[in-house]
């Protein structure tokens, strides 16, 4: 019998960027499903009762925890380090580095549509001699929302 863990986990033949892609699992969509309706970025405490909601019992942070880090490894998902919080990735399954925007006030965050940035970034480092493995760049200030309250 197949347990509710593995249900859909398949590996796809097809690759991405280097990365195999796979069907995902039920955690991982259901994961996925809540980040999509979220307003901002969510830790893995704030997905559990939401989770726990959506699928009818009680989820541990374990199961959590390895949902998020499938959706990040397929490049879905990306982590707000300064808030230990994730967000749907705007270029999903691309390799590309992230810059966001980060309001203090409401917790929003979004991700800069432009990789201006990152490339002068990139330039620098090799300038220098060093290699950039990944870049995530976090500005924390003022929405436009919040600024004009």
């Amino acid at each position: 019998m197949k347990s509710k863990r593995n249900r859909g986990t398949k590996k796809a033949a097809a690759h991405d960027h280097g990365r195999a892609v796979r069907a995902l699992g039920s955690n991982e969509a259901s994961v996925e499903k809540i980040l999509a309706k979220a307003a901002g970025p969510l830790s893995a405490y704030d997905i559990i009762p939401l989770m726990a909601k959506q699928v009818g019992h009680p989820v541990a942070p374990p199961t959590v925890y390895r949902a998020l880090q499938h959706l990040a490894e397929q490049g879905l998902v990306t982590r707000i380090e300064s808030r230990n919080a994730y967000i749907l990735c705007r270029h999903p399954r691309e390799e590309h580095d992230c810059l966001f925007f980060i309001c203090r006030q409401c917790g929003t965050a979004i991700e800069a549509p432009d990789d201006k940035i990152s490339r002068l970034l990139r330039t620098e480092a090799t300038e220098l001699g060093f290699g950039i493995n990944k870049q995530v760049m976090e500005v924390i200030g003022l929405c436009k929302s919040c600024a004009a309250a």
